[in-house]
């Protein structure tokens, strides 16, 4: 193919919205279920120490790859009709950014042993080093599925590039049984992820540098909002690295994979699916705000049920998925659900700023929360312990939440008023959810494979309830709940149809 995206047609802005963040969701959750499971496993044939050497080395391997994120692919998704030029200058930009990373980490590796107090860690930075190299060479093609709203395919793609690294994880667990397995899966499946991008599209990149001036103006922004982010997301592992050994790396790690990965995987696909569909809609204020709201709304509903949802039962979840050896993570699961839910609450705006054109304000207001965060998480490593770093992540999240909630408001023209409205049914039913887990947990058998079940359920029964009455109480508004109702009314009435027809 000459050009991989054509100029784009009108689109029903509803429909793909919806269409798009189920796509992700769906998407999202069965890569993140099968990661979930695949930790699971791990977790039973690994140790902690063994999740911990390699989470130090990938924090540093993080930190230095996350400078090649500056935003180029999501430049092509903006520009209107990308030419071929256009797509090969990104594919040889990524090529050589991924070439300076790897340069960079190996550099740097062998003085990573004077902060993490583990002399394994040059060798294992030295090895995932290549994951960016590989990286580089992904076929840029595969962007088209984003830009052209495909998102069954995008679908395909990553859910097909996750099996196949879980497959290799597995398989060197099984055989070796031991930190190597984890270095083989990051490698492996990256290696196996470029090629199948070139098996999934059609698109065949060459060398070109002609259009790189033109990207990298709307990528610096991007570029200082994803270096914040990677500070606020990875800086509690960063401190704990320097304050604990690789048994509380890894404690803390599998921890906040466990607790904050289903609120994550809700809130970044949704976000993924809304960057094209709002970098379209732009310029319609009345849309904008329209969708904004919408969203805000039921990535509330979601983050309440799901992060403290996981709050109430992480003792015997621990128990059940991860086995009496990660006993100590139980206390930290708790902590991070509810940072979980709080950052997925407050974070959905971002994607949703760069879309329409105020990548500096996401910068800045990435950059304010990650400078408060490194503070607060630099004083909780000074004079407490990793238990202390938890929380207070989970605070300095709950503080920014009213500021950066008004400063996408004044974007978005909405007002506090209106997030509150959309806000307060949540949260109330957030509290009835704990007090009939709290019930339930009490009478129930001190069984942790028949106590989780029965907690479960209490759970997400007693907040569906809350919601809808509390829904209806409100006079019934638009929104996540109503949407809920229409399509349980259609799926009781189909039955009927059936019959009388």
């Amino acid at each position: 193919m000459s050009q991989p995206a054509a100029a784009p047609a009108p689109i029903d802005v509803g429909r793909s919205l919806l269409r798009g963040s189920a796509w992700m969701v769906g998407l999202r959750w069965g890569m993140r279920s099968l990661g979930l499971l695949n930790t699971f496993i791990l977790a039973r044939l690994l140790t902690p120490a063994d999740f911990g050497l390699v989470t130090m080395a990938m924090v540093v391997v993080s930190l230095v790859e996350v400078l090649g994120q500056s935003g180029q692919m999501l430049a092509l998704i903006r520009l209107p009709s990308p030419t071929r030029a256009h797509f090969d200058s990104v594919w040889t930009l990524n090529i050589l950014l991924g070439l300076g990373i790897t340069a960079i980490l190996w550099a740097i590796a062998p003085f990573a042993p004077l902060y993490f107090h583990a002399a394994r860690a040059t060798l294992l930075i030295h090895l995932l080093a290549l994951r960016p190299l590989i990286n580089g060479f992904d076929n840029v093609g595969v962007v088209a599925f984003r830009k052209e709203l495909q998102f069954g395919r995008e679908f395909a793609f990553q859910l097909l590039r996750r099996v196949l690294t879980m497959l290799v994880t597995l398989g060197v667990a099984l055989w070796l049984g031991d930190w190597r397995a984890l270095v083989a899966g990051i490698l492996g499946g990256q290696a196996l992820g470029t090629v199948l991008s070139y098996v999934m599209h059609p698109y065949r990149p060459r060398l070109c540098l002609t259009h790189i001036r033109e990207v990298l103006p709307f990528s610096g922004w991007v570029l200082a909002t994803y270096v914040a982010q990677f500070a606020t997301d990875r800086a509690d592992e960063i401190v704990v690295g320097g304050i604990g050994s690789p048994t509380a790396m890894g404690l803390y790690n599998v921890a906040s994979d466990t607790a904050t990965s289903p609120t994550a995987e809700v809130v970044v696909p949704v976000a993924r699916a809304l960057f094209p569909v709002f970098a379209r809609i732009s310029h319609d204020a009345a849309a904008l705000r329209a969708a904004y709201l919408d969203v805000f709304a039921a990535t509330t509903l979601i983050c309440v049920a799901i992060g403290g949802g996981i709050a109430l039962v992480a003792g015997d979840f621990v128990a059940v998925a991860l086995g009496p050896q990660w006993q100590a993570a139980v206390p930290l699961v708790r902590v991070l659900g509810i940072a979980g839910a709080l950052f997925g609450i407050m974070q959905n705006g971002v994607p949703v700023l760069n879309a329409t054109g105020h990548a500096r304000l996401a910068a800045y207001l990435t950059a304010s929360r990650a400078v408060v965060l490194l503070a607060a998480l630099a004083l909780a490593g000074r004079f407490g312990d990793i238990l202390t770093v938890a929380w207070a992540r989970a605070v300095v999240t709950l503080l920014f939440i009213p500021g950066i909630l008004l400063a996408l408001g004044r974007v978005m023209h909405a007002t506090p008023a209106d997030m509150l409205a959309r806000a307060w049914r949540p949260l109330a039913a957030g509290l009835v959810m704990a007090a009939a887990v709290g019930l339930v947990h009490q009478a129930a058998p001190p069984v942790p494979l028949l106590r989780l079940p029965l907690d479960a359920a209490s759970g997400a029964v007693a907040y569906t309830a809350a919601i809808l009455l509390l829904w209806r109480a409100a006079g019934a508004p638009a929104g996540l709940e109503a949407a809920m109702v229409s399509r349980l009314r259609r799926t009781r009435a189909r039955p009927a149809r059936g019959e009388t027809g």
